[in-house]
């Protein structure tokens, strides 16, 4: 006989997604007059809420007592390491999002849905249709949502949309040993789960945190955007089995998922906004700050979905972790933003492969005045997302050295480069280094350097760059998401509490401009009316205007003609198959980075194994000449500066291996069924 009773031991806690993980037990102890109920309700979504598969502040691939990658202490090692904007000593090659093999839990929180969405509508006249209708929707979306993280990670799965149960009179259960549906199938049950919860839900959510009408077509936006780039450029992982493409979309399909992409992103147009309360188009420091704080604001205009952190009871480290070294009471130092990243914003002066550019024409170092020279005229946007040398943050400044030239050395000295760009030399190789420049390996340990006037600088930096393990190793650290107004002492472990944002409003303009553009350039100019490369260009130029960056001319520069080749401009290591298609794709990087998107962006473009091919990230040197230093404070030395560009000096090289686009589906689910369930290829 089959058992349809649920067990539900939690409190009755706020939908608002605050909690870390709530524990459902297996569906065998309390019975349905338990569950349905009004308070029953909120607490059992409570639940299902909070075990969504958000990639947040606490997910990673490192902490080895983690459910399947989420929920966390740390998020040291995630997949955007594998994306060229951000690097850290923990991981020194390609972090495989595959090693935490999110399935089982996904599958239970399917199984928990679907317990809501079958059997909540028998209990209309207790709970009333309003209430059952609503949260019906939301056990759907919840559903979507948790599909959505197994398809881009194993393509076609199983598609369970009922409680299956345990034959206890026959013990025979093959029922329960689904096969996987198609690629395709699965996209198609996710979308229409969607859909169907869109129709159904109110605009307005009861609770903050909660899903709404906007929030699933927000949603649906990322979805199809999604299933229509696998359709379109993942050919080349297409894998059938008994007939059934299990990775992979037939083409024919692409601009069906791009259209239904546009049309949800179109749908919320006017009910979210870009964060603009301290935006300037005069200030570029209030521009900066701005683009910082829409992470941080609660009441930001631009949030659709979140999930909320709540001291003492819900917490992350995300500070503290994080943190340059010297603003921390623990840890930090792991936010080191690399220089290909940073070179792909406006305002910095550039070479002809579109590189940062610190040297004359004759191959000698520009001297500047200050740490902050180099910098002035960049992009707003790139002083929000990173903390660049000498960058105020709460009430500190970043200490960023690569070393001290001695005091005999005049500024006005032209110095050669000291070692070959895109090289793995050592400074060691250098004897103008050798002979001229003091440093030291760890930041915490200096030998001082004493000036002739007595004066005492330490060498490196305070914050790095080192080559030890004890500072940034790019000669950048980040801003985004941090909390500028906590006192050292409060930056540590399990404090932090700040907002995680999934969906805001840019990442929706972004998918807008990317859907409309896809389908222009392949036989759809029009949508509803709105010409859809003209569209594109005016959702391209939102972001720039509120990131203070230099705006699109015209929407002809979103053109069908070639991308720039590998190292003939700012960007062209992205890859894309037009110069329109490259644009937008440029601005998803500069405006999405470190919000966990970007390595799922590469993954459906396919261009991870061709743009992360034996790579070394690029980094950034300063180096401080002593004649003349003033030292304002413990981490504050003014004075002239070189800048050294090169390679990161670990020479740790990253390979995305074009296997990867598909994890293994993990093996003792296979084997639970027999071998009814398939192994995606290459495993």
């Amino acid at each position: 006989m089959k058992k349809q009773i649920i067990a539900l031991f939690i409190a009755a806690l706020s939908l608002g997604s605050a909690c870390n993980k709530i524990d459902i037990a297996p569906l065998n102890i309390i019975q349905d007059k338990d569950v349905f109920t009004d308070a029953g309700m909120r607490a059992y979504m409570a639940a299902l809420y909070s075990r969504l598969p958000i990639e947040d502040f606490k997910y990673g691939l490192s902490d080895g007592g983690a459910a399947e990658g989420f929920n966390t202490w740390n998020g040291i090692v995630t997949p955007e390491l594998n994306t060229g904007t951000i690097a850290n000593r923990n991981q020194g090659n390609f972090a495989d999002p595959g090693q935490r093999q999110y399935w089982r839990s996904g599958y239970q929180l399917i199984r928990n849905a679907n317990y809501i969405i079958e059997n909540l509508p028998e209990h209309v006249e207790s709970i009333g249709i309003d209430n059952v209708t609503k949260w019906v929707s939301e056990a759907k979306f919840i559903r979507a949502y948790t599909y959505f993280a197994l398809a881009r990670r194993y393509g076609g799965v199983p598609i369970a949309d009922q409680i299956l149960w345990a034959d206890l009179e026959t013990d025979n259960n093959d029922h329960l040993k689904l096969p996987r549906n198609s690629e395709e199938d699965t996209y198609d049950f996710i979308l229409q789960d969607l859909d169907e919860a869109y129709a159904d839900m109110p605009v307005i959510s009861e609770q903050k945190g909660r899903v709404n009408k906007n929030v699933i077509a927000a949603f649906i936006s990322r979805v199809a955007l999604h299933a229509g780039s696998i359709a379109r450029y993942g050919a080349l992982q297409r894998y059938a089995v008994d007939g059934v493409m299990l990775t992979g979309i037939p083409d024919s399909r692409a601009n069906d998922y791009f259209s239904q992409s546009f049309k949800a992103a179109k749908a919320i147009e006017g009910v979210y906004s870009l964060y603009k309360k301290k935006w300037s188009a005069t200030d570029k420091v209030a521009t900066a700050d701005n683009y910082a704080d829409l992470f941080l604001d609660a009441e930001s205009p631009e949030t659709i979905f979140f999930k909320a952190y709540q001291y003492p009871y819900a917490v992350h480290s995300f500070d503290a972790v994080y943190s340059p070294p010297h603003m921390t009471s623990d840890y930090g130092d792991r936010y080191n933003i690399t220089l290909d990243y940073v070179e792909l914003f406006d305002g910095l002066p550039k070479n002809e492969k579109g590189q940062l550019n610190t040297l004359h024409p004759n191959g000698t170092y520009v001297v500047y005045n200050t740490v902050d020279q180099l910098w002035e005229n960049a992009e707003p946007r790139l002083r929000g997302t990173a903390l660049l040398p000498g960058q105020e943050f709460k009430g500190f400044r970043t200490d960023i050295r690569r070393g001290t030239i001695i005091e005999s050395v005049d500024p006005a000295t032209p110095i050669q480069k000291m070692v070959v760009e895109e090289a793995t030399a050592s400074y060691n190789t250098s004897s103008f280094y050798q002979a001229n420049i003091k440093s030291f390996g760890n930041v915490n340990n200096q030998e001082q350097v004493t000036l002739a006037n007595g004066t005492r600088i330490n060498p490196i930096g305070i914050d790095g760059p080192t080559n030890a393990n004890t500072g940034t190793i790019t000669g950048f650290h980040g801003r985004k998401w941090m909390q500028p107004n906590i006192t050292r002492a409060q930056t540590n472990l399990h404090l932090s509490d700040q907002t995680w944002i999934d969906i805001r409003y840019a990442e929706i303009l972004l998918n807008r401009a990317e859907a409309a553009l896809e389908l222009s350039q392949n036989g759809v100019a029009t949508l509803e009316g709105v010409n859809l490369q003209q569209d594109a260009y005016l959702c391209i130029n939102l972001i720039r205007e509120r990131a203070g960056a230099t705006l699109l001319t015209s929407s002809g520069e979103l053109s069908s003609i070639a991308p720039l080749a590998k190292d003939t401009g700012v960007g062209s290591y992205v890859l894309a198959p037009t110069r329109g298609l490259q644009i937008i794709r440029v601005e998803r990087r500069k405006e999405l980075a470190f919000e966990n998107k970007l390595w799922w962006d590469l993954v459906r473009w396919r261009t991870a194994d061709q743009e992360i091919n034996n790579r070394i990230w690029r980094k950034c040197n300063p180096f401080l000449f002593a004649r003349g230093a003033i030292v304002e404070s413990i981490d504050y030395v003014k004075g002239k500066y070189i800048f050294d560009c090169r390679y990161e000096e670990r020479s740790a090289r990253f390979t995305v291996p074009p296997t990867r686009y598909y994890q293994g589906i993990p093996n003792n689910e296979i084997a639970a069924t027999d071998g009814i369930i398939k192994q995606n290829n290459n495993y």
